[in-house]
């Protein structure tokens, strides 16, 4: 099984783990009180995500690209009926998803994938064809806090495109800034599109930053993604997004 190398581990896991407990308790209050479920789904966009800024000025390094795991796990069979493909292209287009996502949806990531990588009996998704469509997503900021600007935060993403030409949309949902114990509702900010292809058994796509989604699998009738955001401000990032 490939492991992620380009996760942290050590402190940043006991980071996570205390991030992890107080924006639970956040989210549940949130959305129990103040934001009704879906909400934004219908609302003009009209400012940019904030920057969340580094506390120094050094640049992260760019992880390494992930080499192809020797023991590549096969296909699902709804990826691999090639005389199929419109069937094929239905059941994917059913796990499409625009409801805004909690942190229940990615606790897969946050108590595993980050540290461990692709799971034993996972099928990966080679063509960009199944991977279009809406996703939940997390992004992870600073996850060792080195630059004192973790935080978390709850988007939707949408793919759509061909191989050559991909278009990957930011639909920014909420905020959760760690050190400050609070959370912000992005519902009402511009998406932002990132520009890019099917590169390397992944999504490659250039906009504020770099996102490289490296992994695509499907288990368990489930679609997961992981991989990086290289922001401007060289702040580390860790993208993951899940269907349905």
């Amino acid at each position: 099984m490939m492991r992620n190398d380009s996760a942290p581990a050590g402190r940043g896991k006991t980071i996570l783990i205390v991030i992890l407990i107080a924006a639970n308790l956040l989210m549940l209050a949130i959305a129990i009180i103040t934001v009704p479920p879906n909400l934004g789904g219908i609302i003009k966009k009209n400012e940019t995500p904030a920057a969340v800024k580094p506390s120094s000025s050094r640049t992260a390094k760019e992880p390494a690209d992930m080499p192809e795991p020797a023991d590549k796990p096969a296909q699902s069979e709804k990826y691999a009926q090639a005389d199929e493909p419109a069937q094929a292209e239905t059941a994917v287009n059913e796990l499409s998803t625009y409801e805004r996502p909690d942190l229940g949806d990615f606790l897969w990531y946050t108590e595993d994938v980050f540290y461990n990588g692709v799971p034993d009996g996972a099928a990966i998704i080679d063509n960009v064809k199944y991977t279009t469509g809406g996703w939940k997503g997390l992004i992870i900021y600073d996850p060792d806090n080195d630059y004192g600007a973790n935080a978390w935060e709850f988007l939707n993403v949408d793919i759509a495109g061909t191989e050559e030409e991909l278009e990957v949309t930011l639909d920014w949902y909420m905020l959760f800034i760690s050190g400050e114990g609070n959370s912000l509702d992005e519902t009402d900010m511009e998406d932002i599109v990132y520009d890019g292809g099917w590169v390397g058994g992944g999504i490659r796509a250039f906009g504020l930053g770099e996102l490289r989604l490296r992994r695509l699998y499907d288990l368990n009738d489930k679609q997961y993604a992981f991989g990086t955001l290289d922001t401007p401000d060289g702040i580390p990032a860790f993208i993951a997004l899940v269907r349905p």
